[in-house]
């Protein structure tokens, strides 16, 4: 008797669950991670994106007026640093369905991934595990015990294969050039670097490297790396880099910007009078935005922003990271992704590019087939906005509806 009041009891449980996952929006403009589709329809069916079309049959499952409102597919954040499975959950409130880390501390590593491959309420994630730096080198002063490599190219297989075996799902270098000449923090020199980044793609996987200077990402490009998580901090508008860095297919994750901006007294303060942002922010992102910064001499986004331009017309691929931390001054996951957003636009990206940059070319580059855009087959991480981010990219943030696979989001912090 209790076994089959328990198996009644499952089956309902299922079946709600798919209801709750399946419903059309009706009359809606669609990005679709490309390209921009006007006045149609999206069934999605169990979680999955079943049918787009402006003539779909409509079926039994509950109705959403899209009309004068966009769809996109849910963001990836291709570079943050995540502690709390809390910091998932507001990242998805925001929209950013996947998580990308590059540089996730042992200690968090295993509740972060079972919080996202069991919950549908936290943001997905990915991680390249603890990212591979030298003794005393950055990365090594937030405080956290971390494995290390010393300047010894032989190790590197042995170093690697240990953070395969722990589950990386790519790898991430620390280059520090720029902390190396200016402090003396211990970097990794080129014969390491070659080793590394050859370890990484015999086991198939993609290499990604923390860069600081010119000299930086000459080493890294040199000895193959797929990607780049920073643009040069050395100087400003660089066309001769841009051009070398496209011409050797290697992608760059922009959002040097937003950690820059974090710096300054301006953007935070944005973020937190602007009410389609405020009353989904936590406590912790309230606390840190509202931090106070000393000014630092010098320090201006300007080169930042002219370093972004050489990028964009050297027609380099570019991605979307924000680069959240609570080591990051002012930069909180979900709320700093929008800001990074606006910055993009301001540096002369267009809008379309910027969503391409934080959706399908991200899903491109890491080998999410099953999202990144809004097409059959592929699960519904979507979000349903307000306006048309395609003109305007500051309308990310008017957010009416977010799910994650086909699940409703709940916004309240």
């Amino acid at each position: 008797m209790k076994k089959t009041g328990c198996m009644v009891f499952l089956l309902v449980a299922l079946n709600l669950y798919a209801q709750d996952s399946s419903f059309i929006i009706k009359n809606v403009r669609v990005f679709d991670g490309s390209l921009t589709i006007n006045e149609t329809n999206v069934v999605v069916k169990n979680g999955v994106i079943n049918g787009i079309g402006p003539t779909l049959k409509v079926p039994d499952i509950p109705n959403i007026d899209g009309k004068g409102f966009t769809l996109v597919p849910g963001f990836l954040n291709a570079h943050a640093h995540t502690e709390y499975v809390d910091q998932l959950k507001e990242s998805l409130r925001f929209g950013v369905t996947t998580v990308l880390d590059m540089g996730t501390f042992p200690e968090h590593d295993k509740t972060l991934r079972n919080a996202a491959a069991s919950r549908k309420d936290v943001a997905d994630f990915r991680s390249s595990g603890i990212f591979i730096t030298p003794p005393g080198g950055h990365g090594t002063e937030y405080g956290y015990r971390i494995p290390t490599i010393n300047n010894t190219p032989d190790k590197a297989k042995a170093f690697v294969d240990q953070r395969i075996k722990l589950g990386a799902d790519y790898l991430k270098i620390v280059i520090n050039g720029v902390r190396n000449k200016r402090n003396g923090t211990p970097t990794l020199d080129s014969a390491t670097v070659h080793a590394l980044i050859k370890a990484g793609h015999d086991h198939k996987k993609l290499v990604v490297a923390h860069i600081e200077s010119t000299e930086d990402i000459q080493l890294a490009i040199e000895a193959g790396v797929d990607g780049l998580v920073h643009q040069w901090r050395d100087s400003g508008l660089r066309p001769d880099l841009a051009n070398l860095i496209a011409a050797n297919n290697v992608f760059v994750v922009a959002g040097d910007v937003a950690v820059i901006d974090g710096f300054l007294n301006g953007g935070p303060q944005l973020l937190l009078k602007d009410k389609k942002i405020s009353p989904y922010l936590s406590e912790r992102s309230i606390k840190e935005l509202k931090k106070p910064m000393r000014a630092l001499p010098g320090l201006s986004i300007t080169p930042f922003m002219d370093g972004l331009r050489s990028l964009m017309e050297a027609d380099v691929l570019l991605l979307s990271g924000s680069d959240a931390f609570t080591g990051n001054p002012r930069v909180v996951h979900g709320a700093s992704y929008h800001r990074m957003l606006e910055l993009f636009a301001e540096a002369g990206l267009p809008p379309a590019r910027i969503l391409q940059m934080s959706t399908s070319h991200v899903a491109d580059v890491f080998d999410l087939t099953d999202r990144g855009r809004i097409k059959p087959g592929l699960i519904a991480d979507l979000i349903l906005i307000n306006g048309d981010p395609t003109t305007d990219i500051k309308d990310t943030r008017k957010i009416v509806k977010i799910w994650r696979r086909g699940i409703e989001v709940n916004r309240e912090p």
